[in-house]
């Protein structure tokens, strides 16, 4: 069973999202070719159309999950995802878990899960996310981070809320490899997939799509 017609379903962002989720359980076992569990990725391209697909899909698949910035605000972001979910009968926390919720679906059988990126708890997005999977003993990163910084004092053009995404392309065109999509850094091995939070997060993938 391949694409769409597969019975589980997970809605993220955007592309890069897709890619580095795929990649990421690819390095931990996931077979996205074989095992029909494995859920279809569509990004939804924006936060607003993320939200307003919510509860069409829940209603939709045995099994359904949703990657969604936290952004600046955590709790905001979680409300605007409780709040549409409660209108259907679906009653989630009234914080996230730092391992990630799963719930019950609002018909027996069916699981519904929600991961805030980077962790659940704090604000940020994917490149945060990302972040954590950077060797900790690299040292081009730190001067990544330096060189996006002097890049700014001399008129870069990104702006303080892409300040992390610039330090992160700016690392990994220095990799062997210069330049590769976020996905392809984690198959590559440039990127790590065993940080704290990536465990945390195929823990809770794991428990959505693949736990009895």
């Amino acid at each position: 069973m391949v694409g769409e017609q597969r019975p589980n379903r997970l809605v993220v962002e955007g592309k890069d999202d897709k890619h580095t989720i795929i990649h990421l359980m690819r390095r931990h076992s996931v077979d996205w070719d074989a095992d029909e569990r494995a859920p279809f990725i569509r990004p939804a391209e924006s936060v607003q159309m993320l939200l307003d697909s919510l509860t069409a899909s829940v209603k939709s698949y045995e099994r359904f999950g949703v990657v969604i910035d936290a952004d600046v605000d955590v709790a905001g972001r979680w409300r605007s995802v409780r709040n549409r979910l409660s209108q259907i009968g679906l009653e989630l926390p009234p914080t996230p878990s730092p391992e990630g919720v799963v719930a019950d679906g609002i018909t027996p059988g069916r699981r519904t899960g929600v991961w805030l990126m980077p962790d659940n708890t704090l604000s940020g997005n994917l490149e945060d996310f990302l972040a954590t999977l950077v060797p900790a003993d690299d040292a081009c990163w730190p001067y990544a981070r330096e060189a996006a910084t002097e890049a700014k004092q001399r008129g870069a053009k990104f702006g303080d809320v892409d300040r992390l995404k610039a330090e992160i392309h700016t690392w990994l065109a220095w990799q062997q490899e210069p330049g590769v999509p976020f996905g392809t850094a984690v198959t590559a091995c440039y990127l790590r997939h065993d940080s704290e939070v990536a465990l945390r997060f195929v823990a809770w993938f794991r428990r959505l799509f693949f736990d009895e």
